[in-house]
């Protein structure tokens, strides 16, 4: 009856909860590897915009560059060949060099890095561009650091540059992005998701993972990944709790044969080798019991583990 009694609830209870249970930590373990395939997608995507425009703004840095060379030279040459270049020349000059400024700041200004750095961040030309403590953590303004490792910039362009904005009420930059720190950031802290327009990743997980207590703050690609490795090993750990229980009711059934044999036989040595090698089988149940309980009491434990605080600190 005892034996009887524990393999139904075995079978029955235990077993089917613990089916019940390897499925959820499977579906959830697929639900954080959708998230991830989505957070990885949306992050390539912000990064190529970016690249793409970053690519472009160096271009204009490297033609202002140019332009000062230019500048330099012609002032030079009209110290030794005087009036070959007229004023009208040296003005188109300035002129040109403050209009690929103004490019510079436009495409700048329309990246995500930008409008995350100067709205979220509140970091901006007035502030040195300064995020979590850091001078121009995501943007450089190539503006004062000018003479490193170029020449200073000629006197009459920044008089005439200063002038320009000064009458339109810009802010005097040239920014440029720190695509490295971006591009690090991105991946370590996908809450940063939430803010450069629609993202996949967040209505995602915004939609199917909150049961799961996911912080996207801080939390990372890598992170993620940890996750659903830990979900599916949780998965695999309580299929082979199952197995366990289910290892104990074929051996309670054999020690229950062999123990009911042992009553019917009148040879006392057929008795004593059947109740031996019943008993025997009994607590070999016995061990396959008390290892799946002691697992199965450790299971919660170890799924409140996985989603823990996260290492990485975003500054």
């Amino acid at each position: 009856m005892l034996i009887t009694a524990m393999s139904i609830g075995i079978f029955v209870i235990i077993s089917s909860w613990l089916q019940v249970e390897s499925t959820e930590y499977s579906t959830t373990a697929d639900m954080l590897n959708n998230f991830r395939d989505l957070a990885e997608t949306d992050v390539q995507i912000i990064l190529e915009e970016d690249s793409a425009k970053y690519e472009t703004a160096y271009s204009y840095l490297n033609d202002l560059y140019l332009l000062n060379d230019q500048y330099g030279a012609m002032v030079d040459y009209n110290s030794t060949h005087p009036l070959n270049y007229t004023q009208l020349d040296f003005d188109e000059v300035k002129i040109e060099f403050t209009l690929k400024m103004r490019l510079t700041i436009n495409v700048v200004q329309s990246t995500s890095v930008y409008d995350y750095s100067a709205n979220q961040l509140k970091a901006d030309v007035a502030n040195n561009y300064t995020s979590c403590g850091i001078k121009y953590f995501f943007i450089l303004n190539q503006w004062h650091t000018w003479g490193d490792p170029y020449e200073a910039i000629q006197d009459d362009i920044r008089d005439y540059v200063n002038t320009s904005f000064a009458l339109s009420g810009d802010s005097l930059e040239v920014p440029e992005i720190k695509l490295e720190n971006w591009a690090y950031n991105l991946y370590n802290n996908l809450s940063i998701l939430e803010f450069v327009g629609c993202s996949a990743s967040v209505n995602y997980a915004t939609n199917n993972l909150d049961s799961i207590g996911l912080n996207l703050v801080n939390l990372s690609l890598a992170y993620v990944s940890d996750y659903i490795d830990g979900y599916v090993a949780l998965s695999e750990r309580a299929d082979d709790i199952t197995q366990d229980f289910n290892n104990t009711l074929i051996t309670l059934a054999m020690a229950g044969v062999l123990l009911g044999f042992a009553t019917s036989f009148e040879n006392m040595k057929l008795r004593k080798i059947s109740l031996i090698v019943g008993l025997v089988i009994l607590l070999l149940a016995a061990i396959y019991f008390g290892t799946a309980l002691g697992d199965l009491a450790h299971l919660a434990n170890r799924e409140a583990g996985i989603i823990s605080p996260n290492a990485f600190v975003f500054a």
